[in-house]
């Protein structure tokens, strides 16, 4: 298992390999329209230059999924971290969640709080709540996630 640094072609080719993913991921639980929205606001290329800009890193893992961090000063904010179907229950979470504590900072991470799936795999591999948190995203749309945190060391 590893994680690979994006390269510019990456990015051009993230909101296809992204979008059946969060379909699937999301579908069960927010409205389509939520989805999309939320797809355009972090995965088009304009969108994920300004990200970029702010500091967030873009690693593959693997050919399997797609990790997105970025430092915070005192933690590590685990942004984005998704897998292929098939490459669920193999150990790369874990994976990740080890490569990035040698950081030698907390990984802190939103979650919904309707994501059964993640928030399982998030506590399984050692991750607590920190808060519960409302975030507005405008048109009557808000994200109703957990604030979780797995502590350095």
């Amino acid at each position: 298992m590893q994680l690979i640094p994006f390269e510019e072609n990456d990015y051009l080719s993230l909101y296809e390999f992204m979008r059946p993913l969060w379909l699937e991921t999301y579908g069960g639980f927010l409205p389509k329209e939520q989805i999309l929205f939320l797809l355009e606001k972090y995965f088009t290329p304009e969108h994920l230059c300004e990200f970029r800009k702010k500091g967030y890193e873009y690693y593959k893992v693997d050919d399997v999924g797609v990790l997105v961090i970025v430092d915070r000063g005192a933690d590590t904010y685990l942004d984005k971290l998704y897998l292929i179907p098939t490459a669920r229950g193999k150990g790369y979470p874990k994976f990740v969640f080890d490569e990035l504590l040698k950081r030698g900072k907390d990984v802190v991470l939103n979650v919904n709080q309707s994501n059964a799936r993640a928030l399982a795999c998030y506590q399984k591999n050692g991750f607590t709540v920190d808060e519960r948190i409302d975030i507005d995203l405008g048109g009557g749309m808000v994200n109703q996630d957990y604030v979780m945190r797995k502590k350095h060391g």
